[in-house]
């Protein structure tokens, strides 16, 4: 495994680089309260941990190189960032990055969960408008979508309202992304209205979770808001509820083979 990174874009692992080496490059984007490597990992009581991009996404794609963005997510985050700065700051990460490797012609294939769908779909709008980073838009293939809330979601207004109590009461700042993620939210209507003239040029791929949040008891973001309706997206329910759909125990999961498989189909492009 390769434990180098451009600034927050880890990379979590590279192929030899003898020839062929690296033939694909898939970032990965946690979401709001997530963590570049917790999101993806499954922690057991007992035993090791599997953190699936390493341990064993490249049993199956050797060939691709596997990296994940780190930024401030948190509720009560330090930072009080938008969407498009972090969307900014992930082309410019993974620019310096390709750079760094001579590997700007090199396919990507984005995952985003939840919050890091969006935070894609805003990149590559930007990707696609300036010139500086318009490798990164050409060089795009597909998308693939762990419960990425793209009409928003009620559960974020009642999370709003809960951090907005205990903000007043720890005087702690709220995260800016809370009320991005509300359901009819005018930026994530703006984001989701730009993206529909450039979905059509990627292979999407959309899970959605199949079960309820223990605590909340309900889904934090159903089908509706999971699905972007694109003529050519490919939808499939995802075993767990928001967090634990993008976590898996091992190679016998059985919830990892339709999702490496749609991380393949996705790297050839739109058919």
């Amino acid at each position: 495994m390769d434990s180098d990174a451009a600034g927050d874009l880890q990379i979590l692992f590279s192929p030899a680089e003898e020839p062929p080496g690296a033939t694909l490059d898939i970032v990965a984007v946690h979401g709001l309260g997530g963590d570049a490597i917790r999101t993806w990992t499954y922690n057991p009581k007992i035993g090791k941990s599997t953190t699936w991009l390493k341990d064993l996404l490249p049993t199956k794609l050797p060939d691709a190189r596997v990296m994940t963005l780190q930024y401030d997510s948190g509720v009560f985050g330090r930072s009080a960032h938008s969407v498009r700065e972090n969307a900014r700051k992930l082309i410019q990460l993974l620019r310096d990055q390709r750079e760094d490797d001579e590997a700007e012609r090199r396919p990507i294939v984005f995952l985003g969960h939840s919050l890091g769908g969006i935070i894609i779909k805003q990149a590559l709008r930007l990707a696609k408008q300036d010139p500086a980073f318009r490798d990164i838009s050409t060089s795009t293939k597909g998308i693939v979508f762990f419960g990425t809330p793209h009409r928003g979601s009620d559960k974020a207004k009642w999370l709003g309202m809960l951090t907005a109590v205990t903000s007043t009461m720890t005087n702690r700042p709220e995260s800016a992304f809370v009320e991005a993620l509300q359901s009819n939210s005018d930026a994530l209507l703006r984001i989701s209205q730009d993206f529909q003239s450039l979905g059509k040029d990627y292979a999407i791929v959309s899970f959605y979770e199949e079960h309820a949040h223990r605590v909340l008891g309900s889904l934090v973001v159903d089908k509706l808001s999971a699905v972007m309706g694109l003529p050519h997206e490919e939808v499939m329910m995802l075993g767990g509820d928001h967090s634990a759909m993008c976590k898996f125990t091992g190679k016998t999961d059985p919830r990892f083979n339709p999702v490496w498989r749609a991380i393949r189909r996705a790297s050839k492009g739109r058919a």
